[in-house]
């Protein structure tokens, strides 16, 4: 993850007349482009296609349920009902959704695409193994969010590893029973976009800094996320290990075309 420490934004756009965001976001979009082809790289190289939801041989299934973390993006627009977004350019809301998309095929490709992948080879003939594989980049996931802890506003930070630890368990769910993982990617940059819209109103904030909750705001945020997560428990139960059994011999045969 070396990549994400690339000092593009100083090296490169500085000779360009960017604003703090657009600078921010076409870093963000050429650091991950770069972290997608190295993880599709990994994907082929451990032999992960039809686990990590990337083959072509495998049909999408059980599709309604790729449309269950929508209710997320609902959640984003309707908050942003009453805000005046007039302000805000179209080229920043252009630059902003790729980089937001970027970013979820990058969590996506790497949680659940490899480190998902590679658990579930090593741990889905134990028993609660497949449950294990798909908690472990879950917490992953949301411990890594706590990296940038900030401890004047501890709550919020806190409650983001909690429901992002939420939403990857179940998208890790979702995955093995609809074998695809690029539809996640992009419900995953959805998210991320109508939840950082508010960051362009302010020039000098970046996308990534948490606002300020106190411990009921917190709370608030997780309960939201809740279902997604309890919805999740009740798919990891359908999870047919046979079928990712299956999976784990054909991805050691078939490599991305």
């Amino acid at each position: 993850m070396g990549i994400l420490k690339l000092p593009i934004n100083t090296t490169i756009l500085e000779t360009f007349d960017l604003s703090i965001q657009q600078s921010d976001n076409i870093s963000r979009l050429l650091k991950n482009l770069v972290i997608i082809i190295l993880a599709i790289y990994a994907i082929n190289k451990l032999k992960l296609v039809d686990l990590s939801g990337l083959s072509k041989h495998i049909k999408l299934q059980n599709k309604f349920l790729i449309l269950i973390p929508l209710y997320l993006v609902i959640i984003g627009v309707l908050s942003l009902l009453g805000t005046d977004l007039s302000g805000i350019s179209a080229i920043d809301i252009m630059l902003l959704s790729l980089a937001m998309i970027s970013v979820g095929f990058v969590e996506e490709f790497i949680f659940r695409g490899i480190l998902q992948s590679v658990f579930l080879k090593e741990y889905s003939h134990r028993k609660n193994g497949i449950l294990i594989s798909i908690f472990l980049p879950a917490v992953l996931f949301g411990g890594i969010h706590l990296l940038n802890l900030n401890m004047s506003n501890i709550a919020a930070s806190i409650s983001q590893a909690v429901y992002a630890f939420f939403i990857g368990a179940t998208f890790g769910a979702i995955l093995l029973k609809t074998n695809k993982l690029f539809p996640l990617a992009i419900i995953h940059g959805l998210i991320d976009i109508v939840f950082s819209i508010p960051t362009l109103l302010d020039d000098n904030v970046k996308v990534g800094e948490l606002e300020q909750q106190n411990i009921g705001q917190a709370i608030g945020s997780m309960l939201i996320v809740l279902p997604l997560f309890i919805i999740g428990l009740f798919i990891i139960r359908k999870i047919n290990l046979a079928s990712v059994q299956e999976k784990i011999v054909l991805s050691s045969k078939i490599k991305l075309s």
